[in-house]
């Protein structure tokens, strides 16, 4: 409705000022609320005092509780109103006059009963300050002062100087520099939180590195700062130099001890390309907004045992040579593959263990896991008989041996192999043995030898899932392995837990192993697949990722807790140092 609201306010010498307003509302408040249409600034008003609502009668007025209002001098809570009444609300008379075209209501709002000396006389007979009482206020001021400066200061410094942590005991009851406690400790150090003397070793001063390091082996930073790609840079020279407590915040209660913030990481990297182009750094930003897709570290020579980075994008460089030959397709196939005891469909988990609460799966080796279908018997006449597995050289000399021996002794059932020699010899007589008997049983048995070889290692066998090579002087019967590297960490920088991942997703979410012929499509996912679940830090219908979610700020391998006496030395005996920009690069 629409409201015209006049103020009245006499003048000592005479006459009255009007001020108007105009209002539109659904309802007409009234109350010392800024929110009431029509405002009434006195202390007799409550803040809502009472509303005048437009019904099909006319206008009805309601009382709120406790609050006075009086119609045409009666007392009233609800009731019909129209105009020419007077509605006395507190010490304001507010009179309801005939509106103007186009207005629903005019009312015209005079203060009538102002506080005039009620308010002095009120204060005269209360008692409100110290000096009423006989008290001065700067005799209290300095007796607070000195409570503070004994409870909150001498006390716990007397107390902190006298007492002995190693030799403090758990007793019931508060220390007295228990006052100075900031906030509660985190969970980590709540078996600590009753000594304080252990962190806090010197009085208004920061928790030092030293109290850091009697229970925390030592860590390097993030990178060397004295390095001369860094030591130009100055944002980056300047944080080696940080201390613990720079970084590790305590006394927040269950909030995290290492800050997790993303910005703390952005800060450097996200223009790094351009402030160290030396490095094979790449520029990252938030997760799901600027993060560089994924680059594994892959094998580039099993043999000389090199690693690349290499993105995970580049299909066409992505390659493994691991020295190992392993279609999953073939393995993976759905209407199975013919095992040991009759034909078996396989699943990611039949070869991938990951035992319960583990980040990474159990290392798959031929003993095990292979073995069991791939069985080393390279005679079917002794089913016995198996070559030793990671043994190129040794397996080249049991073929031989074992042929050797069959030359020797006989029973081969083959119109080839030399007969047993059955010539019968006088006591104390020896005869001669002929060149026929020398060589015959040996050239049979090299003979066997390497076409057993050349079948096991080229054909069958090692030959499976080898890379294999030949030729003179390779081996004993010229052939040989190439050694198997199999890469532990495909994120050298990164951090990954299946295990956090195995409950929810399958295998084949993240890796395409039934279609896969080569390690690149079962290597690793793109960043995008990662991205269908993980956001930034402030997403609300992802899971929120920060950098540290991933990586490690400090150094990879670096030792967190544990004998920092036993930490302190490398093999060598030496101490131990920052790594340098190359380490931190992870170049090969």
């Amino acid at each position: 409705m629409e409201i015209l609201v006049t103020y009245l306010t006499r003048r000592k010498k005479g006459g009255v000022s009007r001020r108007t307003e105009e209002r539109s509302a659904e309802a007409l408040h009234f109350g010392r609320s800024t929110n009431a249409e029509v405002y009434l600034a006195d202390p007799r008003i409550r803040f809502e005092h009472a509303v005048i609502h437009h019904r099909p009668g006319g206008l009805f007025i309601e009382v709120e509780k406790l609050s006075d209002v009086r119609v045409n001098g009666q007392t009233s809570s609800n009731r019909s109103i129209g105009v020419g009444d007077v509605l006395g609300i507190g010490p304001f008379d507010v009179t309801l006059v005939e509106p103007p075209e186009g207005k629903d209501i005019s009312i015209e709002v005079e203060l009538v009963r102002p506080l005039g000396d009620d308010y002095a006389q009120l204060a005269a007979r209360s008692t409100v300050r110290l000096e009423d009482y006989g008290l001065s206020r700067r005799l209290w001021s300095w007796v607070g002062f000195l409570a503070v400066l004994i409870l909150f200061l001498a006390l716990p410094a007397w107390y902190f100087f006298q007492h002995t942590e190693a030799s403090a005991e758990k007793t019931v009851g508060r220390r007295f520099d228990a006052v100075w406690n900031s906030g509660p400790i985190s969970s980590q150090h709540q078996f600590i939180s009753d000594k304080c003397n252990i962190c806090h070793e010197k009085p208004f001063v920061q928790v030092r590195d030293s109290a850091c390091l009697s229970c925390h082996a030592p860590v390097t930073h993030h990178f060397d700062g004295a390095t001369a790609e860094i030591s130009n840079v100055p944002q980056f020279r300047k944080l080696p130099d940080k201390t613990c407590n720079d970084c590790h915040q305590e006394h927040n209660g269950s909030q995290a001890v290492t800050i997790s913030k993303e910005s703390f990481c952005i800060e450097c990297h996200k223009d790094i390309e351009r402030k160290l182009p030396q490095s094979s750094i790449k520029n990252a930003g938030r997760f799901d907004l600027d993060h560089p897709d994924f680059r594994p570290d892959v094998v580039t020579d099993s043999a000389a045992r090199t690693f690349n980075r290499i993105s995970i994008s580049n299909s066409a460089e992505l390659s493994e040579n691991s020295g190992l030959k392993f279609p999953h397709d073939a393995h993976l196939k759905k209407d199975g593959i013919r095992g040991p005891n009759g034909k078996e469909t396989l699943e990611c988990r039949s070869c991938h263990i990951l035992p319960r609460g583990a980040a990474n799966f159990n290392p798959i080796g031929m003993e095990g896991t292979c073995e069991r279908c791939h069985q080393l018997v390279f005679d079917p006449r002794r089913p016995d008989r198996t070559l030793p597995h990671g043994q190129a050289n040794n397996a080249q000399m049991l073929i031989r041996e074992f042929y050797s021996d069959y030359a020797l002794r006989g029973g081969v059932n083959d119109v080839q192999a030399p007969a047993p020699d059955i010539t019968r010899q006088r006591p104390g007589e020896q005869t001669p043995v002929t060149s026929q008997r020398q060589t015959a049983p040996l050239a049979w048995a090299d003979q066997q030898a390497q076409r057993v070889a050349d079948m096991s290692f080229g054909k069958t066998m090692c030959g499976n899932c080898h890379e294999v090579s030949s030729g003179s002087g390779k081996g004993p019967l010229n052939w040989s392995v190439v050694p198997a590297l199999i890469n532990k960490a495909w994120l050298p920088r990164g951090r990954f837990d299946h295990s956090a991942h195995s409950d929810m997703l399958e295998c084949d979410s993240c890796h395409a192993a039934e279609t896969s012929k080569k390690s690149s499509d079962v290597l690793l996912p793109k960043i995008a697949v990662c991205k269908n679940c993980h956001g930034g830090e402030n997403v609300s219908n992802k899971v929120p990722s920060t950098c540290i979610t991933c990586h490690d700020f400090h150094l990879p391998g670096t030792s967190r807790m544990g004998n920092t006496k036993a930490w302190r030395k490398n093999p060598d005996g030496e101490a131990g140092e920052m790594h340098n920009l190359t380490s931190i690069e992870g170049k090969n």
